[in-house]
């Protein structure tokens, strides 16, 4: 067996956390340095450091230095007052998209993983292929769609785009670990009297928890960086989701550099979170599971 070479390992992952993180990290920095030490080349990064950026997106408290002209740019938006909302929002959307993903996503998994019907093949086929389909291309039809439905400017409009965006994954992914799970378990089931409902509640679930986590998980990140469907169809800022209002204030010119970092920085945390729930609960698991097999 061929010995690895740790010192190009070790170069690798730093390579890697340094394409990864070090946008996180800039963004932090870059929230936390006032635009007049930030663009100033006499003075160092971190000659002052302040959190005024921060207070004024959940307080709107107007931080001094946009008051005093000359020391600082004078630019401030007031879309940073939206990222808590946005946030809220987009946390909203994102968990009712897990969850409509979980209850459609694994029984119709289950059923494509256990049983044949007719148009079984073309069904499934057409579930898995609709991703393809270039979302430009899509948003007229569902823009009408949700418009007749009277969503629009609504978040339940969102959360059925977003469910229906990710449920292809769901079905694809879950049905390959159903697939792989013994048949002789079911089989006993059926012998005992257990239903195909029991069957699947009672022993596919509870063997599959590790991808359910996992599907969920990619369903909400999925929803929660979703921007296209989100801007056309949220309208008014109350059904606004992050990655919108995000946009709005990167294209503002009325806007200072660290506030726009501050903003990018609240918006990434919960994906932080997520990523490390993901690691410690999911992939551990699965991994256990392999060495263990």
């Amino acid at each position: 067996m061929q010995r690895r070479n740790p010192l190009l390992t070790a170069l690798g992952a730093i390579l890697i956390l340094i394409f990864t993180g070090g946008p996180i990290v800039l963004a932090f920095v870059g929230s936390i340095v006032p635009d007049r030490v930030m663009f100033d080349p006499n003075r160092g990064l971190f000659d002052e450091v302040t959190l005024e950026n921060y207070r004024f997106i959940f307080t709107g408290e107007l931080p001094p230095a946009y008051l005093e002209t000359g020391a600082n740019r004078t630019m401030i938006s007031d879309a940073a007052r939206q990222v808590p909302r946005s946030l809220w929002n987009s946390a909203q959307i994102a968990f009712a998209s897990l969850l409509i993903n979980l209850l459609l996503g694994a029984p119709a998994a289950f059923v494509y993983a256990r049983y044949a019907f007719p148009g079984k093949k073309l069904s499934f086929m057409f579930i898995i292929l609709s991703p393809l389909v270039p979302t430009v291309a899509l948003i007229t039809p569902i823009y009408i769609m949700i418009q007749e439905a009277g969503l629009i400017g609504s978040k339940l409009g969102i959360i059925f785009v977003h469910a229906a965006k990710a449920l292809p994954f769901t079905v694809l992914i879950l049905s390959i670990f159903f697939r792989k799970q013994p048949t002789e378990l079911f089989e006993a089931a059926t012998i005992d009297g257990c239903s195909r409902f029991q069957s699947f509640f009672r022993i596919a679930v509870p063997m599959a928890l590790p991808a359910l986590a996992a599907t969920g998980l990619f369903a909400f990140m999925l929803s929660y960086a979703e921007f296209m469907f989100a801007m056309v169809l949220s309208g008014d800022a109350s059904a606004r989701t992050a990655s919108v209002v995000m946009a709005s204030l990167a294209r503002n010119p009325d806007v200072s550099w660290s506030l726009l970092n501050a903003g990018i920085f609240i918006a990434i945390l919960p994906t932080l979170i997520l990523v490390a729930l993901v690691w410690r609960f999911v992939i551990a698991d699965l991994v256990r599971g392999a060495v263990k097999s």
